[in-house]
């Protein structure tokens, strides 16, 4: 199946498709062309996602909004551009995760890096009252980051801001930019990929107070070995993990 932005030209698609079909000797399809309506179809199909539960967390979109247990802090999540609407596992255990140190830190100031659509940001700022920064390098991801944080009735700040609130900043790490002058922080979490979870190890430790934490995801179970490791290594004590299917989120203390 493929997805154009203009109609195809049909002679040079069925020109190309016949040659693969000759390369792997098979009888070439048929090929057939519909015209789609023109929706956003990323929202479209995540509006049948289900709420998700997970730790003192329920997150749901607003055609759920009578589905809200009295007993758990809610977060509304409308489909966006932005990864990380809470369906995802990485973002389950993220939340998992967030839920289980509550009682194991008091943060003052606590980082959310690579916030995607805004959903770990705005658990921290639901869960403690406090400073929290939301970065990611996608304009795109803070913007709807933004909007999501103030749908949930979460302040928005300037990163220079005193007290509780969130603030929202595009940018690429740590060096010379905002995140490296609004810390140290008492808890990151990073729900990202393994490959930049190493590459940004030193920055995220170093930003880190004492006996602080991090939670980071975005890893399969595959993959935790060589994270677990090197955070190891920078002195960082691996407290729980939560696997779920495939996918892991750990939780390290700065020893």
């Amino acid at each position: 199946e493929g997805y154009f932005n203009e109609e195809p030209d049909l002679k040079a698609l069925n020109e190309t498709i016949n040659g693969m079909a000759a390369i792997f000797d098979i009888a070439t399809p048929e090929v057939k062309l519909e015209r789609l309506e023109d929706k956003d179809w990323v929202s479209e199909s995540q509006k049948i996602l289900k709420p998700i539960d997970a730790g003192r967390f329920y997150l749901y979109g607003n055609h759920d909004a009578t589905t809200v247990p009295d007993n758990k802090i809610s977060i509304m999540m409308e489909a966006g551009q932005a990864f990380g609407t809470g369906s995802h596992e990485t973002t389950k255990g993220c939340l998992l995760a967030i839920s289980d140190v509550f009682e194991m830190i008091e943060p003052g100031i606590a980082l959310d890096l690579g916030c995607g659509s805004g959903v770990l940001a705005i658990a921290m700022a639901k869960q403690w009252d406090i400073k929290i920064i939301a970065s990611d390098i996608d304009p795109i991801a803070t913007e709807t980051a933004a909007e999501n944080i103030s749908i949930n009735g979460v302040k928005i700040i300037k990163p220079e801001d005193g007290g509780p609130g969130t603030a929202v900043v595009t940018c690429d790490g740590f060096e010379n930019s905002i995140l490296e002058k609004t810390g140290p922080y008492d808890l990151i979490v990073a729900n990202i990929l393994a490959e930049p979870l190493l590459q940004l190890a030193p920055d995220i430790v170093a930003n880190l107070k004492g006996n602080g934490l991090i939670i980071l995801s975005g890893l399969l179970k595959i993959q935790q070995t060589s994270i677990i490791d090197l955070y190891e290594k920078l002195e960082m004590e691996l407290l729980k993990s939560f696997p779920i299917n495939e996918w892991q989120s750990l939780i390290f203390r700065k020893k």
